[in-house]
């Protein structure tokens, strides 16, 4: 099929605006300034709460001796696993956020995605004890 120059159809290359661009870098640099510091924050918060996904220790624990917070509870490794599960593809998302700037097509759903289970993934590790 050709179109009305007698040139091929769908052979013609597809930029981004300016506009665009400046649009995507405008949303995409703050998000990841405030995105990988975070997530580094996240992966600590993670490592330094992974015992809780092995469940109580051979000592039991008196929360009035040794403080509230200090005791395993069940619902720490729920928390944990929801925090991780939603961390990692955040994290996913943000990187494909900085990748496919420069790329045609739809754009918008890495950051709105990637900003929405960072703050899933804060809100979970907060709920941890």
């Amino acid at each position: 099929m050709t179109t009305v120059d007698d040139r091929p159809e769908g052979t013609e290359p597809v930029t981004i605006r300016a506009r665009t661009r400046a649009l995507r870098l405008g949303a995409a640099i703050p998000l990841a300034i405030v995105g990988f510091p975070l997530l580094l924050g996240m992966a600590f918060n993670l490592i330094w709460w992974s015992p809780a996904l092995s469940g109580p220790g051979p000592d039991p624990c008196d929360p009035a001796v040794d403080g509230w917070g200090a005791c395993w509870r069940p619902e720490q490794r729920t928390f944990w696993i929801v925090a991780a599960a939603a961390g990692l593809p955040g994290a996913v998302c943000l990187v494909l956020t900085l990748v496919r700037i420069s790329r045609t097509g739809r754009w918008w759903p890495w950051p709105i995605a990637a900003a929405a289970l960072l703050v899933a993934c804060s809100l979970a590790l907060s709920q941890i004890p």
